[in-house]
């Protein structure tokens, strides 16, 4: 698999997306959170998307370059529009809002909808946490994002409705949660197929509803995902339903029912400055005894050390920014067509 450095990438990203109708500003948006999804070990929500995202940029279902506007708003809220742009933009915009509003009152709750794919949702939580928040995110995706079948049933009727929560970490990346409330978020089946693997089991059914590990099923035949939590899928599936409240009701971007022409993923935050409840020292002080008391839990032998929620991601940040970005194959095929179709330069693999 061809290997790349971080910045090549980025730089690669924010060109392509600039060519395509964004301005530079919001194509670096795009480009810096794409390439933060490949470092942190999300690949599926990373670089892999330029070929399909300008398939909808092409077919107006993206609409390069549009205005986020806020709708109606008071000192802690705002309701905002993408006005079909691409998620990145608009979730952003949004987050940097609820930032401001969490500055002056404390606590701000933004929604934004009529906004393409978000990516990789902790990126707006991690956002908020660098800059002294704790947030919390909710994204749905209506009738278009169809892939969930609710605890119990064999029907495709819910989307994979992800949610993310972020807490600052005084002692390096932040805490961070990003999870879909599916058992897995669907473009974890399209990276099964492009590397010939199967799915895990326990976690898609075929059209039947029979269980299944052949990706395909999902992505090809028209099968489902199971919710977040095998037996205990209840949790899922409920968790599921409570994004579709946030984001799908009181954000204004329509639930599960709603028939969907283009996608829109629906996006609710809540931003909330720590020190409305906690001065910073004691913030910093129990955050990091907290943090210290969980890696020190006793695990089998062999067994790897316990890991902090984002110490994942933040593990894979620095070995990737250091051993470089790999990309599968057939992403990298995808990617160099649609370069070359927009005439953007190609990066150079570093090995």
């Amino acid at each position: 698999m061809p290997n790349f450095s971080a910045d090549s990438l980025r730089t690669m990203s924010t060109d392509f997306f600039h060519a395509a109708g964004f301005p530079k500003d919001e194509a670096a948006i795009i480009g810096e959170l794409l390439v933060q999804a490949n470092l942190t070990g999300h690949e599926t929500h990373g670089v892999r998307h330029l070929p399909p995202y300008l398939a909808r940029i092409r077919s107006g279902e993206i609409k390069a370059g549009a205005p986020v506007t806020v709708i109606q708003e008071t000192a802690t809220t705002a309701l905002m529009d993408g006005h079909g742009t691409l998620g990145h933009v608009a979730a952003t915009r949004a987050t940097e809002v609820a930032m401001n509003k969490a500055r002056q009152s404390h606590i701000a709750a933004v929604a934004v909808r009529s906004l393409e794919h978000v990516g990789r949702v902790g990126g707006y939580p991690e956002l908020a946490a660098r800059h002294g928040f704790a947030c919390i995110a909710f994204v749905n995706a209506q009738g278009r994002g169809r892939q969930v079948t609710p605890f119990g049933g064999i029907e495709r009727r819910m989307g994979t409705n992800p949610l993310s929560i972020a807490f600052p970490n005084p002692q390096g990346d932040p805490f961070l949660l990003d999870i879909a409330t599916s058992g897995l978020a669907a473009n974890k089946a399209r990276q099964a197929i492009d590397r010939g693997l199967p799915m895990k089991p326990g976690v898609i059914l075929d059209a039947e509803g029979n269980p299944s590990t052949d990706p395909k099923d999902l992505i090809e035949r028209n099968g489902m995902l199971l919710p977040l939590g095998g037996l205990q899928g209840y949790k899922g599936y409920g968790l599921g339903v409570m994004v579709d409240f946030f984001s799908g009701i009181l954000g204004g971007s329509g639930t599960a029912i709603a028939a969907a022409p283009v996608l829109n993923n629906g996006t609710f935050l809540i931003v909330i400055d720590p020190n409305a409840f906690v001065d910073a020292e004691t913030y910093a002080r129990e955050a990091t005894a907290l943090a210290r008391y969980l890696q020190a839990t006793k695990t089998p032998p062999g067994a790897p050390p316990v890991m902090l929620p984002g110490e994942y991601e933040s593990r894979n940040r620095r070995a990737r920014m250091e051993s470089g970005i790999e990309l599968e194959e057939p992403v990298w095929a995808g990617i160099r067509k649609v370069l070359a179709e927009m005439k953007v330069a190609e990066p150079k693999p570093i090995k």
